[in-house]
């Protein structure tokens, strides 16, 4: 059960996840219909702040509100982006927490479990989209084909990664500095 505190930092960080996702929705991904998400950097920030739980929480109705916002449709969010930002931010922020107990520096820690996460929801990403080219959504032709919706994936998950990755290191030394977060 979510706390309180826990409920208002998921609503918060989803808002957050959310708004910042759209602003680079419509950037075009050549022949993918995919998002660019430069917006990871909100749920990573999440996964180091609070609990698995809460990151991937905020992380998984973020790309919800996001995806139905700019696909007019759950359907694509509810095979793909809300399994695999739930998984992959609830993922990183344990990866995170792990790390940091065996003393491996925060900023190392936030990279790594930063590509297992991504990695993961990559994956469960590619899988929902062929899942829906082959049954539900024919429409989404070339993604019926597991190595295209691997690429794919991968491709629109990696391409902002390292965007993401400075943007949380800056800003997570910006929240240490001011005593907001204890590294």
């Amino acid at each position: 059960m979510l706390s309180s505190k826990d409920a208002v930092n998921v609503s918060i960080f989803a808002a957050l996840y959310a708004v910042a996702s759209l602003l680079t929705a419509y950037i075009p991904t050549g022949p993918f219909f995919i998002q660019f998400r430069p917006a990871i950097a909100i749920p990573m920030i999440a996964s180091v702040m609070f609990s698995p739980i809460v990151a991937g929480l905020s992380a998984a109705l973020g790309t919800f509100i996001a995806s139905i916002a700019r696909y007019h449709t759950p359907l694509l969010t509810i095979f793909s982006g809300t399994p695999a930002n739930f998984a992959g931010f609830c993922l990183m922020g344990f990866a995170y927490r792990r790390l940091r107990l065996r003393n491996v520096g925060w900023i190392y820690a936030i990279i790594l479990s930063s590509i297992l996460g991504l990695f993961v929801g990559s994956i469960i990403i590619a899988f929902g989209l062929w899942f829906l080219a082959m049954t539900l959504m024919p429409e989404l032709g070339s993604f019926a084909s597991l190595d295209y919706a691997l690429q794919a994936s991968f491709l629109m998950v990696y391409a902002p990664a390292p965007i993401s990755i400075m943007l949380t290191l800056l800003i997570v030394k910006r929240l240490e500095k001011s005593g907001k977060i204890s590294l």
